[in-house]
C-alpha cells in the first residue's frame, strides 16, 4: 500500500506541474495493477477536477462512491465539482449527503459543504437556505469557486439577501 500511495503522491505532484499526460498515466498505471483499490481512482479524480475535465472527475469519484457509499469526502468533492461544472441542483444534492453522513462521521469539510451549498442554492433562487447555510461558516471564509471566481461568505449574504427582497 505504501508503494501505491508514493505512485499517486509522484502521479499528483505530476498534475501540480500541469504535466497531466505523466500524472495520468501513472495513475492508470496504478488502477490497472490494482482495481479493487479506490485509491486510483480517487487521485485521477482529483487531476482530471484539476483539468477542469468535470465529467470525467464526476465519472471516477461516482465509481469511488459504489465502493465507499458512506465516505461523506466523495460526496463533498462531487459536489464541488458539480458547483464548479453548472449544476448547482446535483450539487445541492451531493453536499446535503456529504453533511448528512458527516454527522455520523466526524467530517472535516462542513463548513465548505456548507458554503458550496449556500452558493449553489444561490443560483437556484433558494436564498433563505442559502442564507441558512451561511451561519454555519465563518465571516472571514472565501473560496475560489471555477464558475464563479473568487467568492466570499459576504458576497452569498448579500446576494441572497437582494435576491430575497426582490422575490
Amino acid at each position: 500500500m505504501d508503494e501505491i500511495k508514493k505512485q499517486l503522491d509522484e502521479a499528483f505532484s505530476w498534475a501540480q506541474k500541469d504535466d497531466y499526460d505523466k500524472a495520468l498515466a501513472l495513475c492508470n498505471a496504478v488502477i490497472q495493477a490494482n482495481p479493487s483499490i479506490p485509491d486510483g481512482l480517487r487521485k485521477r479524480a482529483t487531476i482530471y477536477a484539476r483539468m477542469g475535465d468535470y465529467d470525467r472527475a464526476i465519472a471516477d469519484i461516482t465509481n469511488v462512491m459504489a465502493q465507499e457509499p458512506d465516505d461523506p469526502s466523495h460526496h463533498f468533492f462531487r459536489g464541488w465539482w458539480y458547483l464548479d461544472d453548472g449544476n448547482p441542483a446535483q450539487a445541492v444534492e451531493d453536499l446535503t449527503k456529504a453533511l448528512a453522513l458527516g454527522e455520523k462521521n466526524n467530517h472535516y469539510h462542513d463548513e465548505s459543504a456548507h458554503f458550496f451549498r449556500a452558493a449553489a442554492l444561490l443560483r437556484l433562487r433558494r436564498y433563505d437556505e442559502a442564507l441558512a447555510d451561511c451561519q454555519h461558516v465563518r465571516d472571514d471564509f472565501l473560496i475560489y469557486i471555477k464558475s464563479a471566481g473568487k467568492i466570499s461568505k459576504a458576497d452569498i449574504l448579500r446576494e441572497a439577501t437582494a435576491g430575497k427582497s426582490k422575490g
